[in-house]
């Protein structure tokens, strides 16, 4: 069994105060597969001095050496791209393909973006006759989710890097060996010491430290919205700067004009995302919004497609215990309050090994039921119906959330008048188009801020005028 019993401070690995040792399960078995020493307050605070040291003290760290650092972390990610996958399938249960490929892919796709938007950035502009500069926010705090542990952790810390800031990084309980293989690949990479700290430990505890703590400058956290809510009231007593991407409960909405070909590959699309990462996807459409009359045939395509995905074969386990039973948890009230099972097992039983759970498509779901309002984190379609644009944009806002969004219709500019009109920070149009100099971040409880490219640069930047003498 891996034991971790270090955190990283200073560029050095040490003996964390805290005497907390957390011992992780592998979903897949339901067995404990690593422990894990977590640290405590007085490790924030190590932490945090650190960091403010390198920031305030030392020399600021160059632009290129930067981008070269990043540039290296890049390929040693990639060198040891089998460790981390294989890791990742322990932490959450990713199956082995998509931990190669999207688990590890896409953090490495949306690191080389960041790196080349940061390269060719004007951090220094001329404004009229005065210079508008822009700086490091100072120091970050990253608090990372369980779901994508190396690509949303490797979002906060890439930019964050980039714009000049050093990072305390939290990982998720569950998920921290990730963190541990990131931090030791951006050693090698040549990240100077002190600019990237690792606390393991509880968000009660580690996390909630980091959000009061009067030497962070900024909070960059990924979770659940009650959380993400937490951050932000324990982060305004010092007044400072947040970046909260947090819940989703996504629609994809199928316009009446669409022919029965394409609509069936508008739903298996839909239903495909739904599933990914057996559900465990901020982003993922899990609501999916058809015309009336063309109910039945989405369901079956629907039912097919959620068929597909097999446990334990191409659809990995709830990430924990505590997760399976929230989403069973849902799966009954949904039909208690009146759903209809189109496909799946409604009531499913905990199985012997493990944590998996076979896909549920539901139906006849409405606005004021639970399952068509909250975020449910598990691989459950809810389908609703429509009588026309107007109806589907309303049920398409019927959410507290506004994170993503699909919108699929034959005539282009019909399709992009409505995504407009949904209040969702990401709409993709007729497909997923997955391209990382966009923004990503959310409107309404799903957040504030942005990740990716030019934007998600930003976050991590203050803007400075210079002004020349008045003559």
């Amino acid at each position: 069994m891996q034991t971790r019993d270090q955190i990283h401070i200073d560029g050095q690995w040490v003996e964390p105060h805290g005497d907390e040792v957390l011992s992780l399960v592998d979903p897949r078995t339901g067995e404990q597969h690593a422990r894990v020493r977590l640290g405590d307050e007085v490790d924030v605070d190590r932490a945090v001095l650190g960091a403010r040291r390198v920031l305030d003290e030392g020399p600021a760290w160059p632009l290129a050496d930067r981008i070269a650092a990043l540039r290296a972390l890049h390929a040693r990610i990639t060198e040891r791209a089998e460790e981390f996958a294989d890791t990742m399938s322990a932490e959450m249960g990713s199956p082995a393909a998509f931990a190669r490929q999207v688990q590890v892919g896409m953090p490495l796709a949306t690191l080389a973006t960041t790196t080349d938007v940061a390269e060719a950035y004007p951090f220094d502009e001329a404004l009229g006759a005065s210079t508008l500069v822009r700086e490091p926010v100072g120091v970050v705090a990253a608090i990372s989710p369980w779901n994508f542990p190396l690509h949303q952790a490797l979002a906060k810390v890439g930019s964050a890097l980039a714009a000049g800031c050093p990072v305390v990084l939290k990982p998720a309980e569950t998920t921290p060996l990730t963190a541990y293989l990131l931090v030791e690949a951006a050693r090698d990479a040549g990240v100077p010491a002190g600019w990237l700290q690792l606390v393991p430990g509880r968000g009660t505890v580690v996390g909630a430290a980091l959000a009061e703590h009067p030497g962070v400058d900024m909070v960059s956290f990924t979770g659940s919205t009650a959380t993400g809510r937490e951050i932000a009231r324990t982060a305004a007593g010092t007044l400072k700067r947040v970046a909260l991407e947090l819940g989703g409960k996504s629609p994809s909405v199928l316009l009446d004009d669409l022919d029965d070909e394409a609509f069936a590959t508008a739903v298996r699309t839909s239903a495909g995302f739904c599933m990914m990462n057996t559900g465990q996807t901020c982003a993922a459409w899990t609501r999916l919004i058809v015309p009336e009359d063309r109910y039945a045939d989405a369901v079956a395509i629907a039912s097919q497609t959620a068929a597909a995905f097999v446990p334990g074969e191409n659809l990995g386990p709830l990430a924990s215990q505590v997760q399976w039973e929230r989403v069973a948890g849902h799966l009954h009230q949904a039909v208690e309050e009146g759903a209809t099972v189109e496909h799946g097992d409604p009531a499913p039983a905990q199985p012997e090994r493990g944590f998996h759970m076979a896909p549920v498509v539901l139906g006849g779901v409405t606005p004021d039921m639970r399952i068509g309002r909250e975020e449910v984190f598990g691989p459950v379609l809810a389908v609703q119906t429509h009588r026309g644009d107007d109806d589907a944009v309303r049920l398409a806002n019927a959410t507290d959330y506004g994170l993503s969004a699909g919108v699929f219709g034959a005539d282009p500019d019909r399709a992009g008048a409505v995504a407009r009109r949904i209040r969702s920070g990401t709409v993709h149009v007729n497909g997923l188009n997955n391209n990382r100099l966009a923004p990503f971040g959310g409107m309404k409880q799903s957040g504030i801020g942005r990740e990716y490219g030019v934007h998600g640069l930003e976050e991590f930047l203050e803007v400075k005028s210079i002004q020349p003498p008045a003559g």
